[in-house]
């Protein structure tokens, strides 16, 4: 006979704070926990309602699997399989970068400057779970939108969320620091990159929960090499980017001088920008003929 384990919700949430506070703040664990339990009751419960719940025995699992992930550190995001980006929310799990806010404000520069050019086209560079080229196709509607990444993984990732918000994106599966492979991409009007940017010797600096399970691709460059994706990517605009094109991408804040020499050493002129944090997080490169 199989079990059934009935427990009510009121005795979940309660079980579920005491194991949270092992490693989270009362707050955190509350907001955590009012995501998961939503995620997985699928409807907003208010809490003095909680005793009149019952749940069924695949809840309850489905509870304690996250309770185990999330002490973990198990980032939230992988434990739902969602994380909202701008206006919608992606599918994401362990082969994509978690989409942060200030990729917000990148995307949000592209849209306010092209928004109102015809025939637009775009090429995201390592698209993660799609969420920039998504975006992009979403308030550009008429622009053409490219995106490639080397992760096979993550294109599928971003494959799933380009089908669900029925945008059409032209993914491209190369190695980008491969100059061969880079002939395969077509000819643009905007570059925009949220590239791989973070040394290695800097992996004691990130916190566990990033550290541990979000793909390392992503996240870490050679010591000896922090800016080969910005070399790649204007060499790659002298070759690709149309007549008064531009390139927008997410830098370290402690390389944004590097970052824009990268650049205007090889003709561009380059505008930098901070995030709403005040960082300089932020450059774009253009030419002006």
């Amino acid at each position: 006979m199989n079990y059934v384990c009935r427990m009510d919700l009121q005795s979940a949430y309660k079980d579920y704070l005491a194991a949270m506070a092992k490693i989270y703040e009362r707050d955190e664990a509350e907001n955590i926990w009012k995501i998961v339990s939503e995620k997985i009751i699928a409807v907003r419960i208010h809490r003095n309602h909680y005793s009149r719940i019952i749940l069924n025995n695949s809840q309850v699992q489905q509870l304690k699997s996250a309770q185990e992930r999330l002490l973990r550190h198990e980032p939230i995001q992988y434990v739902i399989n969602e994380c909202w980006f701008y206006d919608i929310p992606f599918y994401v799990d362990n082969n994509v970068l978690i989409p942060r806010p200030e990729t917000e404000e990148i995307v949000d520069w592209v849209i306010k400057e092209n928004k109102l050019k015809e025939n637009l086209a775009i090429l995201d560079v390592g698209t993660g779970s799609g969420c920039i080229p998504i975006i992009l196709k979403r308030k550009i509607p008429a622009a053409t939108v490219n995106s490639c990444d080397v992760s096979n993984g993550a294109l599928a990732v971003a494959r799933k969320n380009a089908a669900v918000h029925e945008t059409g994106i032209h993914f491209f599966h190369i190695d980008f620091l491969n100059e061969k492979n880079r002939d395969l991409l077509p000819e643009v009007d905007v570059i925009i990159s949220n590239p791989p940017y973070i040394p290695e010797c800097d992996k004691n600096e990130i916190r566990k929960n990033v550290l541990d399970h979000e793909p390392h691709l992503a996240l870490f460059v050679k010591n000896e090499d922090p800016l080969i994706f910005y070399q790649a990517i204007a060499k790659f605009g002298l070759q690709r980017l149309k007549q008064k094109g531009s390139i927008y991408v997410e830098i370290h804040e402690s390389f944004a001088e590097m970052v824009i020499q990268t650049f205007e050493q090889m003709s561009y002129s380059t505008e930098l920008r901070k995030d709403i944090q005040g960082k300089e997080r932020m450059v774009k490169a253009f030419r002006s003929a």
